[in-house]
């Protein structure tokens, strides 16, 4: 009996690193992803928003493997992330000059 907990302590030890390495792996990408809006002029992150939705829906309409829902769930986060990335944008100069330096 000892065996089998361990085993499945074991086995839960494995999905609990998995699972923060794949929410890494996701927080990296979110951060990579604000980066690159932030380099965006100022109106292209509607031009970003509107492209993105066209390739998720093109690629939903041609694959029946891609369900609504989990497309759905990525489009409400990459607006969340370019919401977010716009936000910073348009406060980004107030907090600048509050801001220390780290030099």
């Amino acid at each position: 009996m000892q065996n089998l907990i361990s085993s499945i302590l074991i086995k839960m030890a494995k999905v609990d690193a998995q699972s923060k390495d794949l929410a890494a792996q996701v927080d990296a990408q979110s951060l990579l992803m604000a980066a690159m809006c932030l380099t965006l002029q100022k109106g292209e992150h509607d031009s970003l928003s509107t492209n993105i939705l066209k390739a998720i829906t093109a690629a939903t309409l041609a694959s029946k493997e891609i369900l609504r829902s989990d497309a759905d769930l990525l489009l409400m986060h990459i607006k969340r992330l370019v919401s977010i990335t716009h936000f910073v944008e348009v406060h980004a100069e107030p907090l600048a000059e509050t801001t220390p330096t780290l030099e």
